[in-house]
């Protein structure tokens, strides 16, 4: 006797090829600040919303006093004197080279392997842009930009947004 196959049936077997576990769909996080309690946060600005709010209240920013001796380090050194070491293409192609290739890309979506498998120009104006950022002590903001997502505990109930751990993916 044989069952019919229909396409749940299908993706479940191809899974099972492959050596994975079949994706199951987590429930959307519970409104707990709100009274009363709920509702489901369903579309991705109400979930983005309910995280942004949760890690606001769990990330607390530093105390704004600055240290006394980071302080006066700042204020005695002079950078006009000092001389800035520029980075060499050696050093540029060296670090590329030793990247994990399966590393996650941030906000700008440019993986390890575009950055390997660039010609020798590429390498050259990258080599430009970095001794820029060194010699002009200015971090561009795009590089300052990072991709989060929202990991769940293993374990945790799925409904509750503090079973969940961010990810951050900041450009490569």
């Amino acid at each position: 006797m044989s069952l019919p196959l229909d396409a749940t049936t299908i993706q479940f077997g191809s899974q099972l090829k492959q050596g994975k576990k079949p994706k199951t769909p987590l429930p959307p996080p519970i409104r707990k600040n709100t009274i009363p309690p709920g509702p489901w946060a369903k579309s991705d600005t109400e979930k983005v919303e309910l995280f942004a709010n949760h890690l606001a209240e769990v990330f607390t920013p530093h105390d704004s006093s600055p240290d006394p001796e980071v302080e006066r380090e700042l204020a005695s050194h002079n950078q006009t004197t000092e001389k800035i070491q520029v980075f060499t293409l050696r050093e540029l192609t060296l670090v590329i080279k030793k990247l994990y290739p399966q590393r996650a890309p941030g906000s700008d979506l440019i993986t390890v392997q575009i950055l390997q498998e660039m010609p020798h120009e590429g390498y050259q104006n990258l080599l430009y842009i970095f001794n820029a950022i060194s010699r002009l002590q200015y971090w561009p903001a795009p590089l300052k930009q990072t991709k989060i997502i929202m990991i769940q505990k293993p374990g945790k109930n799925p409904t509750d947004v503090a079973s969940y751990r961010p990810v951050s993916f900041l450009p490569i």
